[in-house]
């Protein structure tokens, strides 16, 4: 009897963590990716975030140039945790799909990460010393002419976290500030050249 409850104390010890996303000081795991969530046994803060993910160059940007990011701490606060992830602001799916590509900046805390079937799609911390800067760039997909939405995952302690705080919207239009689809222009100018 005594060995039954030993082993079966044994198993939920082992089995009881599995479902669980823990959240790292050497950075988030591939499991964070879809809820972006830590799993540090808290509930994520409802009230606004002291973090924000900013946009220097504004809500326009042109196809395919890259977008400077900047995760920032409010005056006399810090982060220490953060994953970054980019979607399209138009789909609405249960779950979304990150898009494009980050690329780290020199001297800012982070490390790629590949979520989903994307590769470098994200970007977590390397470490969990305070931040109050931190700054990646990130490529857009080829041709993108959509509205890219930034979220981002800030944790302040293993108590203390905000989950998908968004950012800005960043919409990709054609150098002459137009939103119109290049490959249906490709499409047309060889229409023509076939009549």
């Amino acid at each position: 009897m005594f060995t039954c409850a030993l082993v079966a104390a044994f198993w939920l010890l082992m089995v009881a963590p599995i479902d669980q996303i823990h959240g790292s000081p050497s950075g988030a795991p591939t499991a964070a990716c879809e809820s972006m969530t830590p799993g540090h046994g808290y509930d994520a803060q409802s009230n606004s975030s002291p973090f924000n993910t900013e946009i220097p160059a504004g809500m326009i940007a042109f196809m395919d140039d890259p977008v400077h990011l900047e995760l920032r701490a409010s005056s006399g606060t810090y982060f220490k945790g953060f994953l970054i992830m980019a979607f399209d602001k138009d789909d609405n799916s249960a779950t979304p799909r990150p898009i494009g590509t980050f690329k780290l900046i020199e001297g800012s805390d982070g490390q790629l990460m590949n979520c989903g079937s994307g590769t470098m799609n994200a970007v977590t911390h390397t470490n969990n010393i305070g931040k109050n800067l931190v700054r990646v760039d990130w490529q857009p997909p080829k041709y993108y002419m959509g509205t890219a939405i930034f979220r981002t995952t800030y944790v302040q302690d293993v108590s203390t976290y905000w989950v998908k705080t968004e950012s800005i919207t960043v919409t990709f239009v054609m150098p002459d500030g137009s939103t119109h689809d290049p490959m249906m222009t490709m499409r047309a100018d060889k229409m023509r050249f076939l009549l």
